[in-house]
């Protein structure tokens, strides 16, 4: 599943809950989202050790009208990391990168990617690297539009594209414009061109 309208290669916050508050009343398990991004969150969870069970308010903080507020989720902590990786996939094969602090918090059978800086999906590396095989998930989240495919095409039996209702949602009707003329195409579609 992936969520373009949450994607931080387009601008978007990266801390929208939206999809994962879905996937959680759902009740789906054997799946990952990533990355969630929220620093604060990533270094309160780096003081526990692996194997903790932690309560924490999680995501929605930049602007929860977009995409969701913070969520409070209980889970177990699997990994605490600086966040590199090198990636091996079509994309960015032997490119190094990070994502600053990095956790993965166990939610009701969720591995959630929890970093510190923004970067959208391009790679499996990028949940590999953190103890998450995307290869083994039943379903996986991830915050991209297009650059996502090359490495996760081949792995999945479907790929499903989703709006969280985030930043760069191409619903423009749903976003709050104070300095556009109106009327204006394509917020008002009935205009006469």
């Amino acid at each position: 599943m992936a969520d373009y309208a949450d994607n931080p290669g387009a601008g978007g916050y990266g801390d929208s809950t939206n999809l994962l508050k879905a996937l959680l009343e759902a009740g789906v398990s054997n799946a990952c989202l990533g990355p969630l991004v929220d620093a604060k969150s990533a270094r309160r969870l780096s003081a526990h050790a692996p194997g903790d069970c932690v309560q924490i308010d999680l995501g929605g903080t930049t602007d929860p009208q977009f995409g969701g507020g913070p969520i409070t989720v209980k889970g177990e902590l699997l990994s605490v990391s600086d966040g590199h990786f090198i990636g091996d996939g079509p994309m960015i094969h032997g490119l190094s990168g990070h994502f600053g602090i990095t956790v993965v918090l166990h939610v009701q059978g969720v591995d959630i990617l929890i970093v510190s800086i923004a970067r959208q999906i391009l790679d499996l590396q990028q949940f590999k690297a953190f103890g998450i095989n995307p290869q083994g998930k039943k379903v996986v989240a991830l915050k991209s539009m297009q650059h996502f495919r090359a490495a996760f095409e081949p792995i999945a039996g479907q790929i499903i594209v989703c709006d969280s209702g985030a930043l760069c949602t191409p619903r423009y009707d749903r976003l709050p414009y104070r300095n556009v003329p109106r009327p204006i195409f394509p917020l008002d579609v009935n205009l006469t061109l």
